[in-house]
């Protein structure tokens, strides 16, 4: 007989108080009950089950372990998820789970296989980082973002969220962590070193997908059927150049439904990129940007490149060449270039096939560009192996420059480099005034940032893109040559 001992660790115990009788192993544990320092006699269990209420918040969880760690030695945990809420299952999405809201005799089988079975152990240590909770990139800029109201306001502009919908974030976090106020989380994650001041800077490309492994299967399910009911709204970035004149877009997606408060693309692109879903979104909003295009045309008066980013996954997508295809063939009869933005989220393997449907699209016309220059997988390789029209400096860069006026290296290297290579520049995150004088100084093609417009929906663009002829100074030519 197993004799592995089963603890359920809830806030409502009575509700599991039924299926007790089916499991004489089980204990039903309050999560606010811990062993008491001055109790003599503890009863220690060599191999035990600790199966987790998910809506107890995960500090809770941790504390309760931490104080009565001295009854186990060897422990394996399983989570009883009772609510599929992304938020709340965030923290504990490493561990094995069974489905709380099954039918009892389904639950009391489950239960009993994960009794039974011989799953691996955790040892139990003192000081052991069994259930460590950690902040997203996203959720910790939107923290600190919360210090002050100029911050917030930026980040809710640069995320397309509204406040409420911060406080939204806000009230997940501080239920995640067992708070009744967001004062108490904030100091909380201060003073155990879980919010650092500025933004997220230990970050490198491609631990995005940090975000990805938040999500489970529902959401896979539902940004699919976003994406099929239209909820992804396109918006537009313009991209100016060095007089003022807006000369090209790109184009970001936004899920303002998404669980039922407004989710950026930060939060949302790496679940398309992890369920499969990246190629279906790029083709929605190439559709969807194009009958935008089509239908404000009769105040499109000059050439407009328009940009997509586009993953190294989707480029190997056959069926991209004949979406880009479909794009012009809708924006024909306007003064549009299509833009194509590779991004570096993942690592790129140059295959003859990409190489080709890079060399085919180009002798119809379409850019090519490399995104976040300088802060990617290969570069360098990526400039020697590709034909490539446009490098896009990355706002890290940028932010290196002052209002004293002083040397970056770097940056200068980056623009020296695309003069050398015959490549046009886009300077992303453009902010200021002085920025944007410093990079006109230096021959830097194009601007983009908030110092001209953030992401905005296509008729607030349109609105900007007619004022935009003249709005700095007089300028001649302010299009792209393939």
């Amino acid at each position: 007989m197993n004799t592995k001992k089963v603890f359920l660790l809830s806030y409502d115990i009575f509700l599991f108080s039924g299926i007790k009788a089916w499991l004489p192993n089980l204990v039903l544990v309050d999560a606010r009950s811990f062993i008491s320092g001055t109790q003599s006699v503890i009863p220690r269990y060599p191999s035990c089950l600790l199966v987790i209420d998910n809506r107890l918040p995960l500090l809770l969880v941790r504390k309760w372990f931490q104080r009565n760690s001295t009854q186990f030695i060897n422990i394996n945990c399983i989570v009883l998820r009772m609510n599929e809420t992304r938020s709340v299952n965030r923290g504990y999405e490493e561990y094995a789970f069974i489905n709380g809201r099954e039918l009892s005799d389904q639950l009391i089988s489950q239960l009993r296989a994960n009794l039974m079975a011989p799953n691996e152990v955790v040892e139990v240590t003192k000081g052991s980082t069994i259930f460590n909770f950690h902040l997203t990139e996203f959720e910790e800029e939107m923290l600190y973002s919360s210090f002050t109201k100029e911050k917030l306001h930026d980040f809710c502009i640069a995320n397309s969220l509204t406040t409420k919908s911060v406080y939204r974030y806000r009230e997940r976090i501080t239920a995640r962590l067992g708070f009744s106020h967001f004062n108490e989380t904030i100091i909380f994650l201060t003073r155990n070193n879980l919010l650092h001041e500025g933004y997220p800077t230990n970050s490198h490309p491609g631990e995005n997908v940090i975000y990805g492994d938040a999500y489970d299967v529902s959401d896979s399910g539902r940004l699919s059927m976003a994406i099929r009911n239209e909820e992804i709204i396109p918006y537009f970035q313009p991209i100016v150049n060095i007089h003022g004149d807006v000369c090209g877009v790109e184009v970001l997606a936004r899920w303002p439904q998404g669980h039922n408060y407004a989710i950026s693309q930060r939060e949302f692109i790496p679940l398309a990129e992890k369920s499969g879903l990246m190629n279906e979104l790029t083709s929605y909003l190439m559709t969807t940007v194009a009958r935008n295009l089509v239908d404000g045309s009769e105040d499109i008066n000059k050439t407009l490149f328009v940009s997509f980013n586009v993953s190294p996954s989707g480029l190997s997508n056959p069926v991209f060449y004949w979406e880009c295809l479909n794009f012009m063939e809708i924006t024909q009869r306007l003064p549009i270039k299509l833009m194509i933005e590779i991004t570096e989220n993942q690592t790129l393997t140059i295959t003859p096939a990409i190489k080709e449907l890079i060399r085919s699209l180009r002798n119809r016309g379409v850019l090519f560009a490399l995104d976040d220059f300088g802060t990617g997988y290969a570069n360098l390789c990526y400039l020697n192996e590709l034909d490539l029209d446009v490098i896009k400096i990355d706002k890290t860069f940028i932010k290196a420059i002052k209002e004293v006026e002083q040397h970056i290296p770097m940056l200068e290297s980056i623009i020296h480099l695309s003069g050398l290579l015959g490549l046009r520049m886009v300077a992303e995150g453009v902010e200021y005034g002085y920025q944007q004088q410093w990079l006109r100084k230096n021959n830097v093609d194009y601007l983009q940032g908030y110092q001209f417009l953030p992401p905005v929906m296509f008729d607030d663009f349109m609105r900007f893109y007619k004022q935009s002829v003249g709005l700095f100074e007089s300028a001649s030519d302010s299009t792209f040559s393939a």
